[in-house]
């Protein structure tokens, strides 16, 4: 029983990460309201105070006025999210420049003695670290690991096919059959995953079962795969810092900095930080910062900013004026060419349904540096999406709806289909279905999680094709009111 408990545990963060309907959502916090009876959830606050104490006895500095809650989201759009998430908060208030926390390299796992450096083998780090995890309260790292939930992760890299299907072909999952490791290597979205079955993990087989990633990462011991999950979802750079690295992701809202130095790292706050507001960092910004390589590293959308680039493939003759356009020839096969054009859609989601067609590197380099001044970046986007030309604007368009009659379903008809999924797992995880392999669970859950990010996407692509058309109709007006 208490091994289904646990699996109720795993659901029950899955679903707070992802947002399931709100009745899956309460059935599943039963469940850890339940473990939380026996020493479960509530114990995470005594485990933050070993981890500073920690710390400070190793060297380190933590701001009493740092600490570790499950609270309601700051800052997202939807203000009827009532979702608790996990995360760094402010206890007082905080002014700008306060240093936080400091970290010596000694306490930094994955470094080198006293220094920054990682080993050249990166397959060591990760061996080490699950040797740590065997060791259990014998390890020096306990109090840093004893908060470590990476086992309850779900990242795409993991995927089985079928819930990679689920995407339709959406970035960065652009072809399932050429898959060459597995579900963890379409169009290269294994990463790491697959840097580390390829080198770290001794595999005789050599079977081409399209599943083998997927099967060799869950025949890892668990301390393997707690480890990887860890580096993918924790580390930077192969570097865990500790306190640092349960801080939440907002690149909208960042408002400390990281510096690095000889003796350690120091992270500050750059605005004032309010009683109650929860403390972001950044894990990854500026142009590279992609809706689809956020949500393959570390299998969450984040509200805002939402920063949407891929390639799309035309056959065309015209040519547009704007320079997101490659083309070449190619053999019709009838003795003729067609001009094959490879166009680049883009496009940066902002709060309140705003859009950046085409946004310029000024503006994405911006993200996740700083907490952005948004009245000061929406007045850009204004500005800049009526800078756009009629033609590339009317060529954006006509590539996004094009695009979006290629996808079998719509966010709409998505909604149907994630309400109807949500029931089916509350079906597998109800008391009449406890032999439910967990499998099968897993499976539901990534499956549900891909839905929910094709909607997102789906969604954000008509937010720009609305932007787009508001545009065009204001200029039309315009127009027509200068030939009066």
């Amino acid at each position: 029983m208490m091994g289904m408990l646990s699996m109720l545990i795993a659901v029950a963060v899955f679903v707070a990460a992802i947002g399931a309907s709100s009745e899956a959502e309460a059935a599943f916090a039963a469940a850890a309201e339940k473990e939380d009876d026996d020493g479960g959830t509530s114990s995470k606050s005594k485990l933050f105070d070993n981890l500073v104490a920690w710390v400070r006895h190793n060297g380190g500095r933590v701001d009493n006025r740092l600490g570790l809650t499950n609270h309601k989201r700051h800052g997202d759009v939807d203000d009827d999210d009532d979702r608790l998430v996990r995360g760094g908060v402010a206890l007082q208030n905080i002014q700008a420049g306060t240093e936080l926390l400091f970290l010596p390299w000694k306490i930094v796992f994955g470094t080198i003695a006293n220094t920054h450096i990682v080993p050249e083998n990166k397959c060591d780090v990760l061996q080490s670290y699950a040797a740590e995890v065997d060791a259990g309260r014998a390890s020096f790292w306990y109090e840093y690991l004893a908060l470590d939930d990476s086992l309850s992760s779900r990242v795409p890299s993991l995927w089985s096919g079928l819930a990679i299907a689920e995407l339709q072909g959406l970035p960065p999952y652009y072809n399932v059959e050429s898959t060459t490791s597995g579900a963890a290597g379409a169009a290269g979205g294994g990463g790491l995953t697959d840097w580390y079955l390829s080198n770290c993990v001794d595999n005789d087989d050599e079977s081409d079962d399209e599943h083998d990633g997927v099967v060799a990462f869950v025949n890892l011991p668990s301390s393997s795969r707690q480890a990887l999950l860890a580096a993918i979802t924790r580390a930077a750079g192969l570097r865990f810092l500790p306190v640092y690295d349960l801080l939440n992701h907002h690149n909208g809202m960042v408002n400390v900095q990281s510096f690095a130095d000889r003796e350690g790292d120091t992270i500050t706050t750059t605005v004032d930080i309010q009683k109650g507001e929860e403390i972001f960092i950044s894990y990854r910004g500026g142009p590279e910062n992609t809706v689809d390589e956020m949500f393959r590293r570390y299998g969450f959308v984040e509200e805002w900013p939402r920063y949407y680039s891929w390639e799309l493939e035309e056959e065309e003759e015209d040519l547009r004026d704007d320079d997101s356009n490659e083309s070449e020839d190619a053999d019709d096969g009838n003795g003729g060419t067609t001009t094959r054009r490879r166009h680049r859609m883009k496009f940066l989601v902002l709060p309140q349904q705003n859009v950046a067609i085409y946004p310029p590197t000024s503006m994405l380099s911006q993200i996740g540096l700083k907490n952005l001044n948004i009245d000061d970046v929406l007045a850009k986007t204004a500005k800049h999406n009526q800078s756009l030309s009629t033609q590339q604007l009317i060529h954006f368009r006509k590539v996004g709806v094009d695009f979006m009659s290629t996808l079998t379903t719509t966010a709409e008809e998505d909604m149907l289909i994630l309400e109807k999924t949500n029931d089916d797992l509350l079906m597998m995880m109800s008391p009449q279905n406890l032999d439910a392999p967990a499998g099968e669970v897993e499976q539901v859950m990534d499956i549900i999680s891909a839905i929910r990010y094709r909607i997102k996407f789906k969604q954000g692509i008509q937010m720009a094709l609305d932007t787009t058309n508001e545009v065009l109709a204001v200029r039309k007006y315009a127009n027509a009111s200068d030939e009066l």
